[in-house]
This record gives C-alpha cells, structure tokens and sequence, in this order.
C-alpha cells in the first residue's frame, strides 16, 4: 500500500514545487533571479577554498622538506583563499538582505492571489463548511510558507552546486567515504519525513477545531461582541470553551512529538556510528601513507563539507516536503472551479431595460438546505415602478435578490432581465447594474467619502456627486458635523475615527447605493435603524430619483411598504397576494392581516 501512494506523493510534490516556484517567478523575476544567482555564487565558494587549502598545504609541506618553494610562491594562493572568504562573507550578507525583502514580496503575492480567489468565489461556497475548512487551510501560515519553499528551493540548488563540487574532489579517493556520509544521514531524515507526514494529517484532520478556535477567540476580542459578552458574562464561559476546542489538538501533538522523539534518539544513534566509521578510514588512509598531508586535508575537509551539505541537502528536502503538503492546500483552493458557469460569449444586457425584471416559474433550494426556499415562483417589475416584498423571516425575500444578483442559480423555471436570462449574462456585468442595500450592510471604517464612493469604484466620481448622493439619504448634516468633513474617518477602528450609531451607518449605506446610480435599486430593511422623520424624508427622496428605473423594497415596517407600486406577499415560497396597499387592503387578506396588526401597537 505504501509504495503504491509513493508515487502519487511524489507526483502532488513535483507539482506543488512547480506551483511554488512560479509563485515565487511571479510575484518578481528580477529578484528571484538575483536570489538564485547569489546562491550559485555562493556555492561554488566551499570547494574552491578546500581545493585552495590542499594547494597551499602542498606548497609547505615541500617547502619544508624539499624547499624550492618561496614565500612569493604561496601568495597566489593566500590571496585565492582571502579572496574567496570575502566574497562567501559578502554574498551571504548581500543573500540575507535580498532574502528579507523578497520575503515581502512572496507574501504579498501570495496572499493577494488568495484574496483574489476567495473575492471571486460564488456565494454558495460560503455556505458550505467544507470550503470553509480548505479555505482556512489555504490560509493557515501564509505569511511564511511560501517564502520559505522559495528560499528552501535557492538552498537546495546551492547545496547540490556545493555538494557536486566535493564529490569532484573527493570521487577517485574514497568512494566509501560518500556510502557512509549518506548512510550518517539517512536515517534522520526519514524519522523527520514520517513526522512530517503525520503532523500535515493531524492539521487535516483538526481544521474543524481551529475555525472554532478562531471563533472563539473573535467573540471574545472584538468590538462587535464585546456588549453582550459582559453583559451576559459570557467571557469564562467562551474562555472554558476555547481551552476545551485547544485540547484536543495539543494533546495529538504532543503524543506525535513523543513518538518523534524516541525515534530520534535510535536514528541519531546510526548517524553517530556511521560517521565514526568514516573518521577511521580517513585516519588509518592517512597513517598508511596513501594520502599527502593535502591530500588528507583535501579529504578531512571535504568529508566535513560532503556531510554538512548532504545534512543540508535532506534538510532542504524535509522542508520542502513539510512546506509542500501545506501548499498543497493553498495551490489547490486556488483550482477550485466556479459553482455557476460563466457562458464564453455572454448575451451583452441591454441599456435599456425594457422588459424589466421577470421571474417564471422559479424554484430554488439553497445548496446545504433540504427543502425549497421558493416554489414555482412568477413575479414581475417594470422600469419605473417600486416593488415591495413582505412576509415572513425565512420566507424567501432575500432569495429572490440572490438570484437576480445571481449568486445563485435556481433550480427550475428563469430569472430575466432586460429579457435575457441572468445565466448567459457576465456576472460582473449584471452586478455593476444593479445597486443593493443589505440588511446586514458592512460598515467600512474609512473615511466618509470613502463610505460612499465604493458604490461605484470607477474613478469618475467628485465631491459634488459624494454630497448628491449625502442629502439624497439624509446624511449631509451628518458629515459635516464630522471634524474634517468628507475625509473624517468613522468607526472604532483606527485612531481618530468617529463613532457612528446604527442609523447614522445605515444613511451613509443608503448613500452609497444611490451614488452607484444602477438600472435597479434594491432596499432590503433600508430603514431599519431609522427613526420615523428620517424615514418619510428618505423615501420621498427615493421615489423622486427613482424615474426609470426598477426598485425593490423589503421590509416589514408597513410605513415604508405601503408607499410602493405594488406589494407582493411571500409565505411558504410562494407569492400569495399581488396588488397595491389599497388593493390588498380592500381584500383583507394576509397583508391586511399583518398591516392591522402593526398598525394596532400605534393606537
């Protein structure tokens, strides 16, 4: 069984130091290729000062026996060695320095190629938990990994060099002496490898348990929890639960190292006879006479280097091997294929949005969800109109703005815009057309112009537009009462930012929808954090700047719904009233139901 995964073991590493090297190629060739030449000039620097050493000990030694030899015979060669240490001393600083800094360099290569991927990742990966384990795979120890694969691969290169330059001068003395430097460090690296091996497996294997970790240590760090931590304390209790999550893994470890560790003591125990064994040939070689005094230095020094660089080599091995099955993870999230096809020739969406927004016979199931969301759904929007969707939470408001976003594809029957079918659209196209709101809005703490100016990153936008866009949502007086306007920072965050409260963050949201300037606005609880004054204004100024386009509202606050064209209510998937407020009042139905129940509180 073992020799039949070998092959594919070795396979996933040759590709996994493909793919690293072209990272590394990638994210700068002049400064891998500045790496990788320092490293080859640094290489040849230890068998030329062991061929040097044997030269200048020749000279002495038949100066001394023979003379004819000078003191302007040796300064050729101490001017070689003092020559070649230089250069060894100032390529290895010079090395170091350019290592540093392309360190950086990989990092941010690296890490942006993952960003990029998890940014262009479709919604429904993250609904799956399994894609959140190779995600945070993919993740784990980033900032480092790659760069050292990349400086292990330099080294690696460098040792053979070095390693290929001994073995010249050492070949036709011993052969020996190179059987018993390999069998001094073999053991050892097998030990290490088959730890390797199994501490990649119990990272696999554990990933479930450091998401939750994760988790846990966010609750109890950040601002978002920090109320309802001390005000239910929970903090002891989530500190109990992260050591408990944390156990599991520490205890594998340490039962992993243990075992590790007997086996080092037996491997370094072979290493320790075979090098012994390699000293005395070398010593009774030289007192039988079959070695000149530099020849045996030649041999002592080279053995020395020849065990030291096969160290070195098995060393860069077992990193690259470590270093390897960790980057697997990261190489093959980054293959992971889009969930929804992306046609190669999309149908081009029509300036004009003619035939607005139609919805025939849709059915759809969330990917982890056992029953539909939406059943057998028809639903209609003209240019010009406003829409509102009400019903239940979980009722699948939301749903429907997955699919026309097309996050998501439905199961059965089309979602049209424009009269094209959303799935021989370019998503990213679609997307810049439309302008949503979320419930769960984020909060980008930069600055205030910063807030507004992402709805629509194309470059083109000025202060005047920003300031439009702030009145439109009744947030102008809110910014300028910040210190420095437009470009105070808000939130926590950083230093100097301001603090806003969760309607003063809604109105600069709202402000960045409608500075986006979209064929379709959507408003999911728009008004959620708005007090009622603020509220009235801000729709009246929706429905004035909506004109042409299509606009669709979700909320269940009936002062703002009942101000759409029409009202469509959502229960068990399905529409199940259509009509204007008047209209579904007069019918008494379910919206009249839930109108007169909240129009009741105010009485």
């Amino acid at each position: 069984m073992a020799k039949a995964r070998a092959p594919g073991r070795l396979r996933q590493l040759a590709a996994t130091l493909a793919g690293a090297i072209r990272l590394t190629r990638e994210a700068s060739p002049a400064a891998f290729w500045i790496n990788v030449t320092i490293s080859a000039l640094t290489a040849v620097m230890p068998p030329l000062t062991v061929w040097l050493g044997k030269h200048l000990v020749d000279l002495v030694v038949r100066g001394q026996s023979r003379g004819g030899v000078s003191s302007a015979d040796m300064v050729p060669t101490v001017i070689g060695l003092g020559a070649t240490a230089a250069a060894l001393r100032a390529l290895s600083a010079v090395q170091a320095h350019r290592q540093t800094h392309f360190a950086s360099i990989v990092e941010l290569h690296a890490e942006r190629r993952l960003l990029e991927k998890v940014a262009a990742a479709d919604l429904g990966y993250f609904d799956d938990p399994g894609w959140h384990d190779r995600a945070a795979r993919a993740t784990r120890e980033l900032s480092w990994r790659p760069y050292t694969l990349a400086c292990t691969l330099v080294s690696l290169a460098g040792s053979l060099v070095t390693l290929a330059g001994m073995l010249v001068l050492l070949g036709a003395l011993s052969p020996w002496l190179v059987v018993l430097a390999l069998a001094s460090v073999v053991p050892t690296a097998m030990t290490q490898r088959r730890v390797t091996r199994e501490l990649h497996e119990l990272w696999h294997v554990t990933t479930p348990e450091e998401r939750q970790r994760h988790y846990l240590r966010s609750v109890l760090s950040q601002a978002e929890a920090a109320k309802e931590v001390r005000a239910f304390g929970l903090a002891d209790h989530l500190l109990r639960r992260h050591a408990e999550v944390s156990g599991h893994r520490l205890a594998a470890m340490r039962r992993l190292h243990a075992r590790a560790d007997r086996n080092v003591v037996l491997s370094a125990a072979a290493a320790g006879a075979a090098l012994g064994g390699s000293y005395w040939l070398v010593a009774t070689r030289g007192l039988a006479g079959s070695f000149t005094p530099g020849d045996l230095t030649l041999v002592i020094g080279a053995f020395a280097a020849v065990t030291a660089q096969l160290g070195a080599l098995l060393g860069s091995f077992l990193q690259l091997d470590q270093n390897a099955a960790f980057l697997a993870d990261y190489f093959s999230f980054l293959e992971l294929e889009p969930l929804l096809p992306v046609p190669a020739r999309p149908t081009p969406l029509p300036t004009d949005l003619g035939d607005g927004i139609r919805l025939e016979a849709v059915t759809f199931t969330y990917p982890t969800g056992t029953a539909p969301i939406l059943r057998d759904v028809d639903l209609n929007v003209a240019p010009g109109e406003l829409l509102a969707l009400v019903g239940a939470n979980g009722a699948g408001k939301t749903s429907i703005v997955k699919l026309l976003l097309r996050f998501y594809d439905p199961d059965a029957g089309t979602v049209r815009i424009g009269g094209v079918d959303v799935r021989e659209l370019d998503p990213v196209e679609l997307r810049q057309r439309i302008g949503v709101l979320f419930q769960d809005f984020e909060h980008y703490e930069l600055s205030a112009r910063d807030n507004v100016v992402l709805g629509r990153t194309d470059g083109t936008a000025d202060d005047n537009e920003v300031w439009n866009a702030l009145n439109a949502a009744e947030a102008e007086e809110l910014v300028l009462g910040l210190p420095h306007g437009l470009d105070s920072h808000v939130g926590r965050l950083f230093s100097g930012g301001h603090d806003l409260s969760g309607g003063e963050w809604q109105r600069l949201a709202l402000a960045r929808l409608l500075f986006r300037n979209a064929d379709i606005w959507i408003f999911d609880e728009p008004a959620s954090a708005l007090d009622a004054e603020v509220e009235a204004a801000v729709f009246a100024n929706l429905r004035a700047l909506l004109e042409g386009r299509i606009g669709i509202v979700i909320s269940h606050r009936f002062s703002t719904v009942r101000s759409a064209d029409r009202i469509a209510v959502i229960g068990d998937g399905h529409i199940v009233e259509l009509g204007s407020h008047e209209e579904l009042m007069e019918v008494g139905g379910a919206y009249a139901r839930l109108f007169n129940l909240q129009a009741a509180g105010y009485r």
